[in-house]
């Protein structure tokens, strides 16, 4: 009979930390033989990408409000031979976190019970290959992992038949106008991406509102949308398809281009490569193994993380916009956008070149300390002495 492992990976909604507990439960899944993985997660994030994904036995949503209900545990079983919780959640912090956050996590970790052993996932580690550490069952390294897209969502984007080259962009996150680029400045990327890549067709995804209380793309309307069409010789909206239908959209693009948001950690997973606006408050941490480029920012508090009391910190503390997604930095950013999309259309171009390209461009950086980067189970294949 299987060992019964349950992951409580309750946490924030957007979808890269949906990414996180996939990884996770991969590395165990993959590590031990006759070994069932079970999920606790936020139910705001969309679960149907989890439940889609073999080596997780099963899911158990569960809803983050003010006065946690605990009705919602009973029909869990409460005893488990492992569990695993985020290490985050050890030391999350009035004032910082949200409380109806901490509050659940204290009913959660107080109501299940391992029979042999519980413990903590791996932290992050910084840049460089993560050292092994002590776990309650042997894990696996940076697991690759592949999410598979219905059938029928690869039928529907069989419409979207281009075929030159094809980029998906996602405007914003959740974060909204503070973190992404102005629509104005989204005009002038893509009309230099068109300029320097013959043929390109440029496909515009989000989700204009949200629905059950998951993540949207934030300030962006369909006007903006239908401005930045308008304006381009070869633009396609594919706002508000469905989730499965962006993905297969994503995974048939070459390249998915988006500032950093949770969403874009999806773009790896379906083999597609991100480009990414890298700005504040957190770094791109999670490669899953295929070719990426960041470009990144030169305000010069790039990762503020939870740094609220000067630069970008202090502005989104504010609710204002970063100072690396105002179209002053940004415009200046335009040429090495256009050279991280060839790149990345290049077929000798490999995830151990940008790997080692990303630790370089950081290493060489004036105003940015390496010190402050971290990474999924740390960079694999990260050469840290070049």
């Amino acid at each position: 009979m299987n060992k019964k492992l349950l992951i409580n990976f309750v946490y924030y909604r957007p979808v890269g930390h949906l990414v996180e507990a996939l990884k996770y439960a991969k590395g165990y899944y993959e590590a031990n033989k006759n070994l069932d993985v079970y999920l606790l997660l936020n139910s705001d994030q969309p679960l149907e990408i989890v439940e889609a994904c073999s080596w997780v036995k099963r899911i158990y949503p569960i809803k983050i409000a003010k006065g946690f209900d605990r009705e919602q545990l009973k029909s869990i079983p409460k005893t488990w031979d492992y569990i695993i919780s985020d290490v985050r959640v050890q030391d999350m912090k009035r004032g910082w976190d949200e409380d109806d956050l901490i509050n659940s996590q204290a009913v959660i970790q107080n109501y299940f019970k391992a029979k042999i052993a519980s413990g903590h996932t791996r932290p992050h580690t910084g840049f460089k290959v993560a050292a092994p550490d002590k776990q309650i069952i042997p894990y696996k390294l940076n697991a690759r992992i592949t999410i598979p897209v219905p059938e029928r969502a690869v039928n529907f984007v069989k419409r979207y038949n281009h075929r030159g080259t094809k980029i998906c962009i996602l405007l914003g996150g959740s974060a909204g106008f503070t973190q992404s680029p102005s629509t104005k400045v989204w005009l002038k990327i893509c009309q230099a991406l068109n300029k320097s890549i013959p043929d390109l067709k440029i496909y515009f995804t989000g989700i204009t509102k949200s629905v059950n209380g998951r993540t949207a793309t934030e300030d962006f309307t369909k006007k903006d949308v239908e401005y930045l069409i308008n304006n381009l010789a070869t633009a396609e909206d594919c706002f508000n398809i469905g989730l499965w239908n962006q993905l297969a959209l994503i995974k048939k693009c070459d390249i998915f281009l988006s500032p950093h948001t949770g969403f874009a950690f999806l773009a790896p997973t379906v083999g597609t490569p991100w480009l990414a606006l890298s700005n504040c408050r957190w770094q791109e941490y999670l490669f899953n193994g295929l070719k990426f480029y960041s470009v990144l920012p030169d305000c010069g508090y790039y990762p503020a993380q939870g740094e609220t009391k000067r630069g970008c910190g202090k502005l989104l503390s504010e609710n204002k916009k970063c100072l690396c997604m105002t179209d002053k930095l940004l415009l200046n950013k335009i040429a090495e956008i256009v050279k991280g999309a060839r790149l990345l259309l290049d077929r000798n171009f490999t995830y151990q070149k940008a790997v080692d390209l990303h630790f370089k461009k950081i290493k060489n950086h004036p105003k940015i300390d390496i010190n402050k980067f971290f990474f999924f189970d740390g960079v694999e294949g990260m050469k840290t002495d070049k």
